[in-house]
């Protein structure tokens, strides 16, 4: 190979690959095939997932994650893109494993506390926008929903997005303009403008933990462990429900909606807001643990030379709690001022 060195930690960068996958002029450039890629994506997710699900139904989900997963792999073979620099896979680190999930708790708490503020403002639309997915999750098994709504997403959606689609955008001068397109595009493919922003954010996360580590491996888990939480989640709920004789999560889920009781609780909204104040720390140690033994990151997890960044950290931290607190505090006031006007 050509045009490479090592870097600092002795790993073989070959830095035309990683800048220009297609550096000569008889290849397409890369933004071109990302066009191509994003209209093969488009068709696969809004048109054949469809055809898919009514004459296959959940096996339909499984078949069309896993064209969206040939096309990206089968676009950059006719183009003769290279596929280890596309799809990068080694062998995983104990330490990025760790960082990897770190990450992914202070992402994921950061996505819900949007997630829960949308649906505050917005709660039929949001619910709306969810229905079909909380209907597959509430009608099959656990093992069936890892398979169907955790594993297969985690392995042909990364190899869709964070592989082929992000590679295009290896040339640009700054590596947040592939992750920030990509992950704009992969919020909109989940087909609800309510839904793009926390997915986009998730993308986000998932972009940056290829381009910094080089190895799918970490954001195809960062996925996983993101869509398996919810399915596990549920599926300890409906069988603590079944125990005790009651109905399932979604069919009392379902009970309040009909009531007309919507609308998310601004408690809720506080609460969730206090759990999120730790996002930013976790985040931090996450990219530590990531880059943990590289220039930068080898004087420990606090050096001296970032005191104010770690001041800032936890006073955002602190700040999100008390105001998360606040508004709890408010939201108990607000229901005890109308419980009052039935005491006189």
């Amino acid at each position: 190979m050509t045009g490479g060195a090592k870097d600092k930690v002795g790993r073989y960068v070959d830095f035309n690959e990683i800048k220009m996958i297609w550096k000569d002029k008889r290849r397409r450039k890369p933004y071109l095939v990302a066009v191509l890629l994003a209209v093969l994506y488009v068709g696969d997710i809004f048109f054949l997932s469809n055809i898919l699900g009514q004459y296959l139904g959940i096996a339909g989900t499984i078949v069309h994650e896993m064209v969206l997963a040939g096309i990206g792999v089968g676009v950059f073979l006719i183009f003769r893109g290279k596929l280890k620099v596309i799809f990068p896979f080694k062998k995983p680190q104990w330490v990025k494993l760790a960082g990897t999930f770190t990450l992914w708790l202070g992402s994921y708490l950061l996505t819900l506390l949007v997630t829960l503020i949308v649906t505050f403002f917005y709660p039929e639309q949001v619910m709306g926008a969810s229905e079909g997915v909380n209907y597959l999750v509430s009608n099959i098994s656990v093992i069936l929903g890892m398979l169907v709504i955790a594993l297969t997403p985690a392995i042909c959606e990364e190899i869709a997005f964070r592989g082929a689609l992000l590679s295009c955008f290896r040339g640009a001068k700054s590596k947040w303009t592939g992750i920030i397109i990509v992950s704009l595009f992969f919020g909109a493919c989940h087909g609800s403008v309510w839904r793009m922003i926390p997915t986009a954010m998730l993308g986000v996360a998932m972009g940056y933990l290829l381009l910094e580590t080089e190895n799918m491996i970490y954001n195809m888990l960062f996925h996983f462990i993101n869509n398996a939480v919810p399915v596990l989640l549920l599926g300890i709920m409906n069988a603590f429900m079944e125990l005790l004789g009651g109905e399932e999560v979604w069919g009392m889920a379902e009970s309040v909606e009909a009531a007309g009781n919507m609308r998310m609780p601004l408690a809720s909204v506080g609460l969730y807001m206090m759990m999120a104040g730790g996002a930013p720390l976790l985040i931090y140690i996450g990219r530590y643990l990531l880059h943990r033994g590289r220039p930068g990151y080898d004087r420990g997890l606090f050096p001296p030379e970032k005191k104010k960044l770690m001041a800032a950290l936890v006073g955002a931290g602190v700040g999100a709690v008390f105001f998360g607190f606040v508004l709890m505090l408010i939201s108990i006031g607000l229901e005890m001022a109308a419980a009052s006007r039935y005491m006189f």
